[in-house]
């Protein structure tokens, strides 16, 4: 249990942390608490960080040294022997933000690294990230531990195979992936606004200089899930690829929204040119355009790019179940920034290290029903951005 000192301690240590370029004063703090078993201490000073780290803007200087912070202490925490100091920097890791969890590869090293498997059964039991528990399976697998003979770790990954939906074609079919052609056209679309009126675009905010750097097969193996749309019907796609000087954010903190409204509009994308012209909404008046971006997570775009190939266009027929499959993982594929030849497991490891988002706008382009597609991914050095939209009307 926390004391009045130990909150004073807490305090005086992250004004220290503002003022300096390392978090020497954490690490020895922390240390010196684990030395002495005092855990009670080191979860305080976790929340006070976490806080801290929430508190901040993604492009404050400042988020940068508090999470270097809690980096160093989490690290410290997981190189304690034993289970308590697993369990302690497990539950460390949810005290931040799901948007900077996102080092969730090198976090699973750090935990497994010489360290019982049985000891990490709190990340399979207790809160955890789904993506921090298959990148902990994978570590175990690396390092010659069979996961599946751990209880609790079994019991996850039947919980998963039962439960989740396939990404990719090696994985057994179920019949929640397949395509149901008897779906509402709403029920299939995914937009970030539920069909409410979306905020007007502003002005772009300023950001760092960006080049576009598409490349003919990227674009190609980007469009393979809306490429039916176009044959046979009235189906556009823009598939393309940005890479900015600088981090769009501090690398670590969250990517918000509401950053990317500001950044989509300086782009010049088609889908949000507001001079285009809707074929079935030509007598649409003209207003300011509308754009709302949510985030998601890889698997909902994964469902979102195999509706689209399977459902096919408004006048064209989707593709067979397997053909459609495959569509859907190139495109995915190449929004995790992944060649032709990359595995599914190169592929899975991939997507799970971006962020992604879906958008939407009220401008010409979109019509915001089943045939409308708007995918953003951010690459985690935070630099490369895929954008993938696609409409069609009837």
């Amino acid at each position: 249990m926390s004391t009045s000192d130990d909150r004073e301690h807490v305090q005086n240590l992250l004004a220290q942390v503002a003022r300096r370029s390392d978090a020497a004063p954490v690490v020895e703090a922390a240390g010196a608490a684990l030395a002495r078993g005092d855990l009670g201490f080191v979860t305080e000073l976790g929340l006070a960080l976490a806080a801290r780290c929430t508190a901040l803007r993604a492009t404050d200087p400042r988020a940068a040294a508090q999470l270097d912070a809690f980096q160093r202490l989490f690290e410290l925490t997981t190189a304690a022997p034993g289970p308590e100091h697993a369990a302690l920097a497990l539950s460390l890791l949810a005290m931040l933000p799901p948007d900077t969890r996102r080092r969730s590869r090198h976090q699973a090293s750090v935990l497994a690294a010489g360290r019982p498997a049985a000891d990490l059964t709190a990340a399979f039991t207790g809160p955890a990230a789904e993506r921090l528990r298959l990148s902990l399976v994978r570590e175990l697998e690396l390092r010659g531990t069979d996961p599946a003979g751990i209880p609790e770790i079994a019991a996850w990954l039947e919980h998963r195979r039962r439960n989740r939906r396939p990404l990719h074609l090696a994985t057994a079919q179920d019949a929640s992936s397949l395509p149901r052609f008897d779906a509402p056209a709403r029920e299939l679309y995914l937009g970030p606004n539920d069909g409410g009126p979306l905020p007007p675009v502003g002005p772009a905010a300023p950001r760092p200089p960006v080049e576009e750097v598409t490349e003919r097969e990227t674009a190609d193996a980007l469009g393979s899930a809306t490429a039916c749309w176009s044959n046979g019907s009235n189906g556009r796609t823009e598939a393309r690829v940005f890479r900015f000087r600088a981090p769009l954010a501090v690398p670590g903190t969250a990517v918000t929204p509401d950053l990317l409204r500001t950044v989509l509009p300086g782009l010049a994308l088609d889908c949000l040119d507001r001079s285009g012209s809707s074929r079935n909404n030509r007598k649409r008046p003209r207003r300011p355009v509308g754009l709302a971006v949510r985030v998601v997570e890889a698997e909902q775009v994964w469902h979102l790019l195999h509706a689209a190939a399977t459902g096919g266009g408004a006048y064209s027929r989707g593709l067979d179940e397997a053909s459609g499959r495959l569509a859907a993982w190139r495109s995915l594929a190449a929004l995790a920034g992944c060649p032709g030849t990359a595995t599914v497991d190169e592929v899975e490891l991939a997507a799970d290290d971006h962020l992604w988002f879906v958008f939407e706008s009220d401008g010409p382009w979109f019509d915001r029903v089943v045939w409308d597609l708007g995918v953003l991914s951010l690459a985690p050095d935070l630099r490369r951005l895929t954008v993938l939209a696609a409409t069609d009307t009837d």
